[in-house]
This record gives structure tokens, sequence and C-alpha cells, in this order.
């Protein structure tokens, strides 16, 4: 049965200073020692806990959003709790759509002895809280959300994965649709003032020139938080775009939308961050037609997935639930595969348990494959969002994205338009 931990143990002072404090208390902590899993463990069996971290934003710019993912993130949990000889214990932390509430968030699973965290959500945030506490400590990591290109590059001793594709992948598929879906050669972006939103626009920009020949005549920063965006719009416009490019999050992006206005004269693209449709009701008029991207949920799990979070939340699966799903998923194999709350083995684990020859598990069998694993049987999970291969970067394989606009008489109010191969 699964046990809930309420634990919250706020660490002030999580500077340079503030870590350092910290590493004292945590030098015995289980998930950060240097055990090694190849084939499996004998430390475990089934008659063990599993201890997971969730780290999403309930509140903040991302709210809206990452409530379902912490459901998607919790699913597997609720699937086979019944039906598993191991226990899981897992927590649930605000990350707020905040890097520093994010740190804390981390310290605060870290000093609870959690070995795994699906999550963050934000690039921001990851790059934040990966660096700051979770790398340090030994934790993995595995995001479900978290698209930054900077992701792929990181000094992470490996520590890190995420279901979700880069960034720049989906900046092609953005900058291919902007001239042969739009036919425009002038374009412009709005981002929203971080890791993701900066990174977006660069690479998107990069590919719009090198690829299409395109100008892009002004790339403008957006603060998080602001009543007003008038002032960006206005520098945005100031060379005549014939396109925008909208780069950012459901708050933001509502303020945006309704600065610029039903009557806007450029037409505009958005990008997975935007990929909802409660945005239709945050604005005084209508969404209907405005394009963007978003990675594509496409696994051979994605029905049994479809099946199972409609029966538990009563609501249809969001932008990333999926690979919410899988991220614990694959964690919870990796776990108990590598027999121990070990961030080093269960990192060795990870790349076990999603490639090789191993009994087949998808969501349909994964409390069978949850038993296999911690008996030490080889397993391959293939997922709710993709095939769930990694690359030695910690990053998925399998890119697929959609094209979509907003569509009030859709399911959801996001409709199809297109899949397309990165």
């Amino acid at each position: 049965m699964p046990v809930r931990s309420n634990r919250r143990k706020f660490i002030t002072g999580l500077g340079a200073a503030g870590l350092g404090g910290l590493a004292g208390c945590l030098g015995s902590v289980p998930g950060l020692g240097s055990s090694d899993v190849e084939d499996g463990s004998d430390v475990g069996g089934t008659d063990r806990t599993l201890k997971l971290g969730v780290m999403q934003p309930l509140s903040g710019d991302l709210g809206s959003v990452g409530k379902p993912i912490r459901d998607a993130a919790l699913l597997p949990v609720q699937q086979v709790q019944d039906s598993v000889s191991l226990e899981i214990e897992y927590d649930v932390v605000d990350t707020e759509t905040s890097p520093s509430a994010g740190v804390q968030g981390a310290a605060d699973l870290v000093a609870a002895e959690y070995p795994m965290v699906n999550g963050p959500a934000a690039s921001d945030v990851t790059l934040q809280a990966t660096q700051q506490v979770l790398i340090p400590y030994r934790t993995v990591s595995c995001s479900p959300s978290a698209t930054s290109p900077t992701i792929t590059s990181l000094n992470d001793a490996g520590l890190v994965f995420r279901t979700a594709l880069s960034d720049s992948l989906q900046a092609v598929v953005l900058a291919d649709r902007a001239v042969t879906d739009l036919g425009h050669d002038r374009a412009a972006t709005l981002y929203v003032n971080n890791d993701y939103g900066w990174q977006l626009s660069q690479a998107f920009s990069r590919s719009f020139q090198a690829r299409h020949g395109g100008t892009v005549t002004a790339q403008v920063p957006l603060k998080e938080g602001r009543s007003s965006y008038d002032d960006a719009i206005e520098r945005v416009r100031t060379d005549d775009p014939e396109l925008l490019v909208i780069i950012g999050y459901p708050k933001t992006g509502s303020q945006v939308f309704t600065d610029l206005g039903a009557d806007a004269e450029e037409d505009i693209l958005v990008t997975d961050g935007l990929q909802d449709g409660e945005l239709q009701q945050e604005v005084d008029y209508s969404l209907d037609g405005i394009r963007g991207t978003a990675p594509l949920v496409g696994g051979p799990g994605n029905v049994t997935f479809t099946e199972l979070y409609e029966d538990e939340y009563d609501a249809e699966p969001s932008i990333f639930t999926s690979h919410a799903y899988d991220a614990t998923a694959v964690l919870l194999l990796a776990n108990a595969y590598a027999g121990q709350n070990d961030g080093t083995a269960i990192r060795n684990a990870m790349q076990a348990v999603t490639t090789g020859n191993g009994q087949s598990v998808d969501p349909s069998s994964l409390a069978d494959g949850l038993e296999l694993a911690a008996e030490g049987e080889p397993v391959t999970y293939e997922g709710a969002s993709s095939s769930v291969g990694f690359d030695e970067n910690g990053d998925v394989v399998d890119a697929t994205f959609e094209y979509w606009e907003f569509d009030q008489s859709a399911d959801g109010g996001i409709a199809e338009i297109d899949r397309v191969n990165a």
C-alpha cells in the first residue's frame, strides 16, 4: 500500500552557505551513495518500500497545468497499490513555478531521504533544483516537461532524465510551420524571461533563418507576473513582423493575448507551454484559429494510460500528463530493479529498464513489471508518451510533434491539425 508522507522540513538560506550547512546533515542520506546496479540487485526483493518524490507547480504561472501533471505522476502509484507486494512512499512538493521554491522543495525531499524525483516541471526550476541540490546529493530526477536544450549538456553525473522532448527539436518544427503553413518570412518572438523561453526563442530564430532564410525582427522578453505587456508588444512590433511567436505559460499568455486584442494584424504561433484550452476562459475574445506546436503523445501504452487517467480523475489527459505517468513508471521500475533507495543504483537502472531485451512492460502490465524488476528480472518499459528510450544525456529519442490550434468546439479546447517528425 502506498504511504503518503507529509513531512515538511523547511530549510532556510539555500544559497551556497545554506547548502554547505545542509551537507553535514545529509552525509548519510540513502540515495547519496555510490552503489552500482548492472544486472539487477540482490539487495532488494518485494518486501521493501520504494521512495518517490514529486516536484510539480501547483501554483504560480504553471499552476493550471501543474495539477493535472501532478495527478498523472501519482497515477502509477494509485494503479498498482493493491496489486504489488512492494510499498510505495511518496511526497509531493509545490514548486510554485519558482526556482527558489523548487530548490527549497528539492532540499526538503533530499532531507526526507527520497532518492528519486518526478519533476520539476519548468526548465528554469529544473536547472536550479538539479544543480543546487539533486545532483550534488546524488538524487535521480526525471522531468515530464522541462524542455530547455540546456538540460542536455548539464554536468549531471547521469542523474538527470526527462520524458519530454528538447526544444531544440520543437524549434525546427515551429520554424517549418511558420514558413510552410503560414507563409511568413518575417517573425518576432515574445518569450517568458527564463531559460525555457530564451533558449526556445534562440533556437527558433536560428532555425527560421538558417533553414528558411527568414528574418527575425526582434526577440522581446516577458517578465512573469506583470499586469500589462503593452510595452513589450510595442517593442516587438517596431519593425513590422508578419508573425508573432509567443513562448510562455498560461498565466502570462492570457495577459499577452488580452493586451494584443482580437484585432491583432499579425499571425500568431505559440509553443507547448500555452497548449491549454482553459486560456479561452481567461481572454475576452475567441482564440480559435491560433496555432501552436507541442510534443506528441503517442507511445505504445497511450490508450491504456488514457483509460486509467479518465477512470481515476474523471478528466481527459492534457499536456505532459502522459510524460508524467511515464516518468513515475520508469523511476519505480528502476528503484525496484536497483533493489535499494540509492540514487546511484537507481540511475544505473534507468537505462536497464528502458532498453534491452527484457520482459516488455507497458501501462497495462506495470504491476507485474514491478514485481519482476524487484526479483531482479530484466524488464523493458514502453510508455504512454513514447517508447521512452533514453540516450546518453538522459533525453528521449522518439521525436514526434503535434501541430494544433485553439478550437472551442474540440475536446479540451484544442484540435490537432497534423503530426510532424522532427
